[in-house]
């Protein structure tokens, strides 16, 4: 009896023993469970707010690339809006000389029909009726040819002037109606203008919100960072044709002979200099940025080819120009660019305007010189 009662002592002590286990995996389990499920809902959290970002900077790109095409559309009309004001001018100015013109020749005719009826009085028809004055009544009659002739001419001329006169009125219509039309697309390009930008400012505060810690910043700067590196050696592959170089001062040499001799592409003070570490990043820059005025022209600094001309994340509106013999430029950030892909540009021929596309709070630009891919200190190029 009492040897069962150890047996049946030792059974329970082992189940016992044996059901501590068994609860704590079942706890342990669960609370895996639970965090497979939380790391679950982060990274379809993670996956929606990469692909919210995503979106925000293709709504960023086209907006930008809307207010580039509305900013060259505005020059463009300006420029038009100047030379039809010009020419309404000068259709003004011939007012006055077509206006003398008519009334000299109405004082003409005036004065001829004056002679014409003191011609016709009666003491010159007594004269002419007279047997006795033959010479004299021919002479009389030449000089009413003459008046008459001159009358006809003086009519004609006035009619000439008076429709001169009226063409020039009605050019002046037509002109002040262009005008008219040009300003309200210009005002029409300013109100959408205003309205790209204010969508533009929207969208910049939204992705900031989607990369707000300091980490996330560099992730974003890396990638921008890759993606454009990605391009560059992409165009390397496709552009390995030479392409010779003119500086302002020193013309048909080759791009890599122009070290100390190219000018800055605008005229600003340097904010990044090039090797300098990025504002609240690890990295540092690989080009130049120069602050300057929104709008200011951006110059080559050397003649070549353009071989990309778009907008890229973290650059904004950039365009590359193929050096030759491995070198390019780079010209980044642009308001607009007023060239395309294999649009062949001369040195110092304007390219561009300043701006702050990519979502960037200050206007400036990005000037960066690669060498087979490889970034070189724009400062030892340009004086």
């Amino acid at each position: 009896m009492k040897n069962n009662l150890i047996w049946i002592a030792v059974i329970l002590f082992t189940f016992t023993v044996n059901a501590y286990p068994s609860e704590n995996n079942i706890a342990k389990k669960s609370e895996l469970t639970t965090i497979n499920k939380n790391i679950a809902s982060i990274q379809t959290e993670l996956k929606q707010a990469t692909l919210k970002k995503s979106q925000l900077q293709s709504a960023l790109e086209q907006t930008e690339n809307t207010e580039s095409t509305i900013n060259n559309e505005l020059k463009t009309t300006q420029k038009t809006l100047s030379a039809q004001q010009e020419k309404l001018k000068a259709l003004q100015k011939q007012t006055i000389p077509l206006s003398k013109e008519k009334n000299k020749n109405r004082e003409a005719l005036k004065q001829q029909i004056r002679a014409a009826y003191l011609f016709s009085q009666k003491p010159y028809l007594k004269l002419l009726l007279e047997p006795n004055n033959v010479a004299k009544t021919q002479h009389m009659l030449m000089y009413f040819h003459y008046i008459t002739n001159e009358q006809t001419k003086t009519m004609t001329k006035l009619e000439k002037s008076l429709t001169s006169c009226m063409r020039n009125q009605k050019a002046i219509q037509k002109q002040y109606a262009k005008l008219l039309v040009l300003k309200q697309t210009q005002l029409q390009n300013q109100q959408a203008l205003q309205k790209t930008q204010v969508q533009r400012q929207q969208l910049i505060q939204a992705i900031n919100q989607h990369i707000q810690t300091k980490h996330e910043k560099l992730v974003a700067l890396l990638h921008n960072k890759q993606q454009l590196e990605k391009t560059i050696e992409l165009l390397n592959q496709q552009t390995s044709q030479p392409v010779f170089s003119q500086s302002s001062h020193v013309p048909n040499l080759p791009f890599g002979q122009l070290h100390g001799k190219l000018s800055w592409p605008t005229h600003g003070s340097i904010r990044d200099a090039f090797g300098t570490q990025v504002y609240q990043s690890e990295l540092k820059w690989d080009g130049t940025l120069i602050a300057a005025s929104q709008g200011q022209p951006i110059h080559a600094v050397a003649a070549g080819r353009v071989i990309f001309a778009k907008w890229m994340a973290g650059y904004g509106l950039l365009l590359i120009i193929n050096q030759g013999n491995g070198y390019m430029t780079l010209y980044g950030r642009a308001q607009t660019l007023t060239k395309t892909v294999g649009d062949y540009v001369k040195a110092n021929e304007v390219i561009g305007t300043v701006g702050k596309s990519g979502g960037f709070e200050h206007p400036a630009l990005y000037f960066s010189i690669r060498h087979d891919g490889t970034a070189v200190n724009p400062a030892r190029w340009c004086a």
